[in-house]
């Protein structure tokens, strides 16, 4: 393994480590670079972050402004999420667990990857980056926010983070590891427990081939409340799924309740579709822990 390669695995495991406080960069990483060098900057913990809603505007040591969105130097907006085994995950402060779904979303870091422009001017440097119509980062900070670092003397280049493969060193292709078009569906955020339910879910079969599709659900490890924490298990969901080729069938167990907002499932589908699939809900049922029927109705949303 290449130096630059440890280099890059170290910045993704340092951001999976910082995800669960939803954090927000104060430095670049790395923190010194030479111009024309590539960047990565942890820009809070949002769903709604992409590569095509973000805006980076980095400001030189002589003053100069240049707009890295404007000018094609921002390669890549996407989301880490850390190690389910790991300390943190499980062990973590409540609200630290607990925040990111206050915004509507699991645990996740957000990361950007940028190239420096080459006529940058050494020496102390701002990034300033924000994000269009994003409402869900929950590390709390500004939007746009600003982070520090320096421009040292040298020609840099973008880099490629080359990878091993069957035939010989690949650049990494940032494009795998950005949020595909997906339908998210949601549960509310009430207060009585969910038991179960039963969803049918009607796409157009004549846009994505439902052999495309396929659901991906959550996993929540808040571990009891706030003021009583209390033990794990209050999360525990299982989840089944099918498709006949005309609609889709989701079956959701939680005999001991789950909290309605820690129940979301996500519909996702590939890149390059024609026009959209049409998602909709057209047949839920929602039971609580007891067997009965509850009023709740599971919302759909689509995200391309």
């Amino acid at each position: 393994m290449k130096n630059k390669d440890i280099k890059w695995l170290s910045m993704l495991g340092l951001c999976a480590w910082a995800l669960l406080s939803g954090c927000t960069s104060v430095n670049t990483f790395p923190n010194i670079a030479r111009p024309g060098d590539t960047v990565s900057v942890m820009v809070g913990g949002s769903a709604q972050a992409r590569k095509s809603n973000v805006s980076a505007v980095l400001t030189d040591a002589s003053g100069q402004v240049f707009d890295l969105q404007a000018l094609g130097k921002v390669r890549s907006v996407f989301n880490l999420r850390t190690d389910g085994r790991s300390i943190g995950q499980h062990y973590s402060p409540y609200l630290d667990s607990y925040v990111s779904w206050i915004f509507g979303h699991e645990p996740l870091q957000t990361v950007m990857v940028a190239d420096l422009p080459a006529t940058a001017t050494v020496g102390q440097a701002t990034l300033s980056v924000g994000f269009n119509g994003v409402n869900d980062n929950s590390s709390g900070a500004g939007n746009p926010f600003t982070v520090k670092m320096e421009i040292i003397a040298g020609k840099g280049a973008s880099e490629k983070f080359l990878r091993s493969a069957l035939g010989g060193d690949q650049p990494v292709n940032f494009s795998r590891l950005e949020t595909a078009p997906h339908a998210q569906v949601n549960f509310g955020t009430g207060t009585t427990f969910i038991g179960a339910a039963s969803l049918v879910i009607d796409f157009n079969e004549t846009v994505v081939n439902a052999n495309d599709l396929n659901v991906y659900v959550p996993e929540s490890t808040v571990r009891g409340d706030f003021l009583n924490p209390g033990a794990f298990g209050k999360t525990q969901r299982m989840v089944y799924w099918h498709q006949d080729g005309l609609k889709l069938y989701v079956d959701i167990v939680a005999p001991q309740g789950i909290d309605p907002r820690f129940l979301q499932l996500f519909v996702v589908h590939p890149t390059g579709l024609a026009s959209s699939p049409a998602f909709s809900i057209v047949s839920a049922q929602v039971y609580g822990t007891d067997g009965n029927a509850i009023a709740v109705t599971p919302t759909l949303t689509y995200s391309p």
